[in-house]
């Protein structure tokens, strides 16, 4: 089927009913036609994202949060945003993220409905999940065979556009993912400025600079790196002794996080949430990309063959014992373990034949170590989407929803 006929089929199936659009889109994941219907898709799941007025209601995710910030910044006036601004940029104490506030306010001048804020969210949010998976698409090994289209799922399942619910951390994660494709692959130097201003978006992203840098400047040092991540995996404590040093010379909003971060009363209060069978979406997942980086490690020679590859699996190296040594530590390692798997997904479709069998059988082991989590997003987005979402068409969902 020519473009223009293939274009034409998945927007009509897309006007017909928005899942209908993405499922077909996802048989020819290369075309730039798929990609503006996986960008629609985001945008109206964003605007058809469904949370209560507040926790009390048995919801407790993040997007009720946003939702109840959103709705009391609506009644600012532009000089209460503005002391709010100052308030953020004196790094001092208060406020501790400029994306949100900031587009809460523009939004509210026009309308106090928080669906159209959650659309914002999920059109940015797919906007840098989009381009990053562009790295993937484009390139000459990924084609509309069963396998990569697999591949482009797992890279995608990374940060799912669900993760608008809790839109800072995630928004910040495709952000800084896109840049260190940029950085690392096109050596787009530029991008290192872009990637300052994702702390604007999440305040944990100075660690994401941090790490970012001794990336940039350190990942020859591969053998280093090699033996770092392998004591990386053993050694998890080294983080609360770290962040423990340091405290007392940052800003006072960055010590107020390291300390929230790491407060054992705040950790445990934590722990005792988790449901019993928390370990099964936390070790399998952890364990089996700890394991594939140690294959990448093994086959280092094979991946050397292609420049690119090669230093991506660098970056990944650096960035994998960040992860383990601060894994015990939730809101960081446990967290920033997601943005690796892009990288691992790149790694491996460019270096590796993923039509042979012993190929193949990586991408079946991801899949069911990551089956619980996979699952249990699906879950929560049964959670904040109604039928009308499932069975209606956009113009539908827009009079639903936004007027």
């Amino acid at each position: 089927m020519n473009n223009k006929s293939d274009s034409v089929i998945k927007l009509g199936l897309f006007f017909l009913n928005p899942i209908l659009g993405l499922i077909v889109s996802l048989k020819q994941v290369k075309r730039r036609s798929s990609f503006v219907i996986f960008f629609l898709f985001c945008i109206f799941f964003g605007i058809s994202f469904v949370v209560p007025e507040d926790k009390n209601s048995g919801y407790t995710g993040d997007g009720v949060t946003y939702r109840v910030k959103f709705q009391r910044i609506a009644k600012y006036k532009t000089s209460e945003f503005g002391n709010l601004m100052n308030d953020y940029f004196q790094f001092d104490d208060g406020e501790k993220d400029f994306y949100v506030i900031a587009s809460s306010f523009f939004i509210s001048r026009f309308t106090d409905n928080y669906h159209f804020i959650f659309g914002f969210y999920a059109a940015v949010f797919a906007f840098f999940m989009l381009k990053s998976l562009r790295f993937i698409t484009k390139e000459q090994n990924f084609t509309n065979n069963v396998y990569c289209v697999i591949l482009a799922l797992i890279f995608i399942m990374s940060n799912p556009i669900f993760n608008i619910n809790g839109v800072r951390f995630w928004t910040a994660a495709w952000v800084g993912v896109y840049c260190l494709f940029e950085i690392f692959i096109n050596k787009n130097k530029r991008f290192l400025v872009i990637a300052c201003l994702t702390p604007l978006i999440h305040v944990s992203f100075f660690v994401y600079l941090s790490v970012l840098l001794v990336a940039y400047f350190f990942n020859r040092y591969t053998k280093f790196w090699i033996i770092l991540f392998v004591l990386s995996f053993f050694i998890s404590e080294v983080a609360f002794l770290l962040l423990e040093s340091i405290e007392n010379y940052l800003p006072e909003f960055l010590a107020r996080v390291i300390r929230l971060y790491t407060d054992p009363e705040v950790m445990a209060s934590k722990e005792e949430k988790r449901v019993w069978y928390y370990a099964i979406f936390t070790i399998p997942p952890r364990l089996v990309i700890n394991l594939t980086v140690l294959f990448f490690i093994k086959n280092a020679s094979q991946i050397k063959i292609n420049p690119v590859s090669f230093n991506i699996y660098k970056l990944i190296l650096v960035w994998m014992t960040f992860v383990n040594f601060t894994m015990l530590v939730p809101s960081l390692g446990g967290r920033f373990i997601q943005l690796v798997i892009p990288f691992i997904v790149y790694v491996w479709l460019t270096a590796f034949n993923v039509q042979k069998k012993k190929y193949k059988r990586f991408i079946i082991i991801f899949i069911l170590a990551f089956a619980a989590p996979y699952l249990y997003t699906f879950r929560l987005i049964l959670k904040v989407t109604e039928l009308e979402f499932y069975f209606s068409n956009p113009f539908y969902l827009i009079y639903y929803y936004l007027l």
